[in-house]
């Protein structure tokens, strides 16, 4: 056995592990916290959260992963900042980011195909599956083509493209709200008008794409992986036909990166 040791612990150094760590046991392989917001104001977010158990389904979600270490995912308040983030195995959303979720799901001016709840719950997982996307990257070493950023939207899209039809419909549809919001677009029509710019070139510096791109490209991978179900975003003209007839292609090539180097990291449905 000590023989065993000493020829096994130069490879699990390389490996970047001690000779007696080992992958957390799939329930200790995320951590969830809902730390109390420092703004009063926020405390309604927090007992929802709560109330849905939404840090427990995402747990659920992202336990398939074997992490190699326990990811930790946190909700809290972050100085005013509406932002979220990963780092060292930690995913950080913050209050300040999710109040502007409800404020357009609750916004008179959201479109009435687009439930509330699927208006919050929508950008809710897909920031939690983007910034999943940077910890896949990160802790499973999975090698990214482009930013890294533009490449955790495509994570984030297509785990909520595996959804059941009605839940992805519902998902994708609200996540694009949330861009529409940014923009202040409340139908097709507003993508189309001209608009004056101002501000300096350095805006588009950004890791991130512009919401618009983001808002595009969503509607692109959706539209790629079911043209049944979303058939009516190009109908009505959400996503223009000449983008359009590109996406079937561009879901397939997320779909063969996602099985081909993330998969393998992931076990199957019980």
């Amino acid at each position: 056995m000590k023989l065993l040791a000493l020829l096994l612990t130069p490879l699990a150094m390389a490996l970047g592990l001690s000779a007696t760590q080992a992958q957390p046991a799939r329930e200790d392989r995320v951590a969830i916290h809902y730390t109390d917001p420092t703004n009063p104001a926020h405390n309604f977010l927090r007992d929802l959260l709560k109330e849905q158990r939404a840090l427990e389904r995402m747990r659920e979600r992202l336990s398939a992963v074997r992490w190699p270490r326990t990811l930790r995912l946190e909700v809290k308040s972050c100085g005013g900042d509406p932002n979220a983030s990963y780092d060292n195995a930690e995913i950080v959303v913050c209050y300040e980011f999710l109040a502007q979720f409800w404020k357009a799901a609750n916004s008179p001016k959201r479109p009435a195909f687009i439930s509330r709840a699927d208006a919050m719950i929508g950008p809710f997982l897909d920031t939690f599956f983007h910034e999943a996307g940077h910890a896949m990257f990160d802790l499973l070493r999975i090698p990214v083509f482009g930013t890294e950023e533009s490449a955790a939207d495509q994570v984030s899209a297509y785990m909520m493209l595996q959804s059941p039809p009605a839940e992805k419909r519902g998902l994708i549809v609200g996540a694009a709200y949330s861009y529409a919001a940014e923009l202040k677009v409340r139908s097709a029509r507003d993508l189309y008008r001209r608009r004056l710019h101002f501000g300096s070139q350095v805006a588009y510096a950004n890791e991130h794409s512009t919401p618009a791109q983001r808002l595009y490209n969503l509607l692109c991978l959706a539209y790629g992986a079911d043209k049944v179900l979303f058939a009516d975003i190009v109908q009505k003209k959400y996503l223009p036909k000449e983008r359009a007839e590109m996406c079937e292609d561009e879901y397939r090539q997320v779909d063969y990166a996602y099985r081909t180097l993330i998969a393998p990291h992931v076990e199957a449905a019980q």
